[in-house]
């Protein structure tokens, strides 16, 4: 409770810092076309309701060819507000866009059809109702969304979800900067067959998924602050993703893949539990938790059928801090996975699980991996974790398993250079990695805690291990 406390006190810190402080921009002198809400009859006094006036404004600011909607300070009550291609959205210092709780207000987006073979698993009766947003953009192009205020969703916490922050869908060049988006009643930004897709210095603050993109392509989330409820950063079905220089504060997990992705580059991230809000998932008498579940989990079809082939993910300085797992690399049904590098991480307070990288499913299997410069520290008491003798696969979660560091099972040409896994206390008996079905293992420079009469390492026969200069910490 003490480091929610600490974190939520940090939280307030950089609110203050980064919104605080922003001068007042004079958009007018930046762009001639300029459409002020205000001139279309809204009113910032956070009762008035100004669906009508918002869309009234964008449709002349559409209407001229494009230009900037200009939000000015104040508190603007309202229902879905609908961009159009070749508009700015610019909310001044001071200004709010506040959700009304009126649902009859909110529209949402007739998505194209799933790929039976590919589908993003959005399995709602009526996709319409359920990518019902705060800021709606269906099949738009050059569109960008910025300023120095917030987009309020007003989320009163609550086990049903209701209506997202900002939805993306079928959208080409897309840019979402600067501001602050809060209390999203469900997700915060949605993409959602999006091309051209970049958030830069976002901060959000409350809502459930913080960035959830299913099928994007030329991804870019870059220096943004992400405090939410469920996953911070999550989907799949990526081409050419970098997410970098992020903060991450999660009460699910870090980052989750849960459809494949190729050409993904995650660096110079901080991934921190536990979560500032909670998470509506305990037993009735405590429902919000707030432990970080896992900081980067990777599991393509674990939330639905996900086929598909996954290629090139480099992982690379990032700092884990608190969660139950640090890494989990997971195939399901139809997936593959080519060339995985992790590098430059640092674990810490790792609390119930080994990282694990696992394939199940008859013809999936992991090649070309490798983990180098990685610590983790786990600090493991639980007698029901560090007693496990039985496992099955994973479904959507990580679990415990009978090692305490690592589990590789159907990989081809692992290695792991420069590791050290430790663990506090004296209470360990499993022993620290285990290979099933691997073939061609290096182990180089791996440096691990010894637990007395455990052998370190489990592997059947045939299987090739190589070690080098691989040894117990002194």
């Amino acid at each position: 409770m003490k480091t929610v406390g600490v974190l939520f006190f940090l939280f307030l810190a950089n609110f203050i810092l980064v919104f605080g402080q922003v001068p007042s921009v004079d958009i007018a002198k930046k762009n001639v076309n300029v459409f002020n809400i205000k001139d279309y009859g809204a009113v910032g006094d956070g009762h008035v309701l100004n669906t009508e006036s918002f869309n009234k404004t964008i449709n002349a600011c559409a209407e001229a060819g494009g230009g900037t909607v200009l939000v000015p300070a104040g508190r603007f009550l309202t229902g879905t507000v609908q961009l159009k291609s070749n508009i700015t959205l610019y909310l001044d210092k001071d200004a709010t866009i506040m959700a009304t709780d009126d649902l009859s207000q909110f529209k949402g987006a007739n998505v194209k059809e799933e790929d039976p073979d590919r589908p993003i698993n959005i399995t709602h009766r009526t996709i319409t109702q359920w990518t019902r947003a705060l800021i709606l953009l269906e099949k738009v192009e050059n569109v960008s969304i910025t300023g120095a205020g917030t987009i309020d969703g007003m989320l009163i916490p609550k086990p049903s979800r209701a209506i997202h922050g900002i939805m993306a869908t079928e959208s080409k060049n897309i840019s979402i900067s600067e501001i602050r988006v809060t209390r999203a009643g469900d997700w915060s930004i949605v993409g959602l067959y999006v091309d051209g897709f970049k958030i830069s210095n976002l901060t959000v603050a409350d809502g459930y998924d913080g960035i959830h993109v299913r099928r994007g392509k030329n991804i870019l989330i870059e220096n943004c602050k992400l405090y939410s409820r469920d996953d911070a950063i999550a989907g799949g079905y990526w081409e050419n993703t970098l997410i970098t220089n992020c903060i991450l504060n999660s009460s699910c997990n870090g980052i989750r893949i849960i459809l494949p992705v190729t050409d993904l580059e995650i660096k110079d991230c901080d991934i921190i539990g536990p979560g500032v809000f909670g998470h509506y998932r305990g037993a009735p008498d405590n429902p919000w938790i707030t432990k970080l579940l896992t900081g980067i989990i990777f599991q393509p079809g674990a939330w639905g059928i996900g086929k598909g082939k996954s290629d090139n993910i480099y992982i690379h300085d990032v700092k884990i801090k608190d969660a139950q797992t640090a890494l989990t690399f997971v195939l399901n049904e139809g997936n593959t996975a080519d060339r995985i590098r992790v590098e430059n991480v640092i674990a810490t307070g790792i609390t119930n699980n080994a990282c694990s990288v696992e394939a199940w499913p008859e013809g999936s299997i992991f090649e070309n991996l490798k983990f180098k410069n990685v610590s983790v520290s786990y600090n493991i008491t639980n007698p029901a974790f560090i007693n496990v003798k039985n496992f099955d696969r994973p479904r959507t979660e990580s679990r415990p398993l009978p090692y305490w560091g690592f589990y590789v099972k159907n990989a081809k040409n692992i290695e792991f250079e420069n590791v050290t896994l430790d663990y506090a206390g004296t209470a360990e008996n499993r022993p620290l990695m285990g290979f099933d079905g691997v073939g061609n293992v290096l182990l180089k420079n791996v440096k691990y805690k010894n637990v007395n009469g455990v052998q370190p390492f489990i592997y059947p026969a045939g299987t090739k291990v190589k070690f080098i200069k691989s040894a117990p910490l002194k």
